[in-house]
């Protein structure tokens, strides 16, 4: 199939979920793989891995657009560690994390605790921080 044909199934799938879900309301409880599910939160999930791809493939924006989204993936990472029941003993505080592991603590800008977040030291351009991410190990 063409990419463009794959990219209008996708946005033509994506435009009937979203009414479908609008009609149903944020307050809704959704079917998903791990059970019914509360849709308010489905959303956010999904706007995380957007986030994630959308790194990926280094989709741009203006630093300023740059900075509230690393806050929000930071916030976000926090709220769904914490939902997966994962002990992640970190702060934020302006744009850098403090992550306390183990008996150490690391501060850590936020494209680094994305990656620690995610287990994705491939995604730092930064060869220290990814030498870091693997010297901390997966969180899996």
């Amino acid at each position: 199939m063409p990419p463009l044909e794959v990219l209008q199934e996708w946005e033509a799938r994506q435009e009937r979920v979203r009414r479908a879900w609008g009609a149903l309301g944020l307050n809704a409880r959704i079917q998903t793989s791990v059970g019914p599910y509360p849709l308010r939160l489905e959303i956010w999930h999904l706007a995380r891995e957007y986030a994630i791809h959308a790194d990926d493939i280094e989709v741009p924006m203006t630093a300023r657009e740059r900075r509230a989204q690393l806050r929000w993936r930071v916030a976000f990472g926090l709220f769904a560690a914490h939902e997966e029941g994962e002990a992640i003993d970190a702060e934020a505080e302006h744009d850098r994390v403090r992550l306390r592991h183990g008996r150490r603590q690391y501060d850590l800008d936020f494209e680094t605790f994305i990656a620690y977040l995610t287990n994705r030291p491939q995604q730092l351009k930064d060869p220290a921080g990814r030498r870091l991410l693997r010297q901390l190990g997966t969180r899996d």
